[in-house]
């Protein structure tokens, strides 16, 4: 890969980015049920592909599956729905094309929504409590790690992304780290990085290869992201 090349399609994917002001929602103005939602996409991209995550999600929403108001219809009624649902295909687009595919580890995932959604409503918080409450977005991440099953820094990092609470934060993913190892010359365990302390100390990394494409942590990250994947891919990675 010509890490030039990559370098200069980052940068002017960042014009866009900023340009178009597509990074963030609004966290204020979506309600507790888009924000389960939101938590769903991101608790279940740990485990497969985006679009399938998303697809997944979507389904689950469709079924009236994520309403945080669900949490007292019953634990195992609820993750046996969950995981009946998830075994269904799922119409996902991909390079244009539309596949079928079953998600993967769908008992797994239906557990962990399950856990998540009684340990939460069952105490009385909610996702927005728990952002209203704390005093910086590293406060909101460690928060969320503790309370959502399945929740690294990283899907903790993207959910607050993708709801607009920061922008501040690295989503450290494989495309991203596979970037630090070929531009940078850093090279994290992917393992070490499902502890917070050591997630924050690449993060910092991070921060400085952004500062040196001159946008916010949140733009560059999604414009290496999506540059990687795609160099990837034709590079045939």
């Amino acid at each position: 890969m010509n890490v030039n090349a990559i370098d200069q399609t980052i940068r002017v994917l960042c014009e866009e980015i900023q340009d178009n002001d597509r990074c963030l929602q609004d966290w204020r103005h979506l309600t507790e049920d888009e924000l389960l939602y939101e938590a769903c996409v991101c608790m279940f991209s740990s485990q497969m592909v985006f679009e399938v995550a998303e697809a997944a999600a979507q389904r689950l929403s469709e079924r009236g599956l994520l309403r945080s108001s669900q949490h007292n219809h019953g634990g195992t009624e609820y993750e046996r729905c969950l995981s009946e649902t998830l075994s269904e295909p799922l119409p996902v687009e991909r390079n244009g094309k539309v596949q079928h595919v079953r998600p993967r580890f769908r008992n797994r995932l239906s557990s962990l929504l399950t856990t998540t959604k009684t340990k939460i409503y069952g105490q009385g918080q909610s996702f927005r409590k728990m952002m209203i409450s704390c005093g910086s977005a590293k406060e909101a991440r460690e928060l969320l790690v503790k309370n959502v099953w399945g929740f690294g820094p990283k899907q903790a990092s993207l959910f607050l992304r993708r709801v607009g609470y920061c922008a501040e934060l690295a989503v450290l993913d494989t495309h991203i780290l596979d970037y630090l190892r070929l531009a940078r010359g850093i090279d994290p365990k992917p393992s070490a990085l499902s502890r917070l302390a050591s997630y924050e100390r690449v993060e910092k990394e991070f921060q400085r290869v952004a500062s040196d494409f001159g946008h916010p942590v949140g733009c560059v990250d999604l414009a290496m992201w999506v540059t990687m994947r795609v160099a990837k891919r034709e590079a045939g990675w």
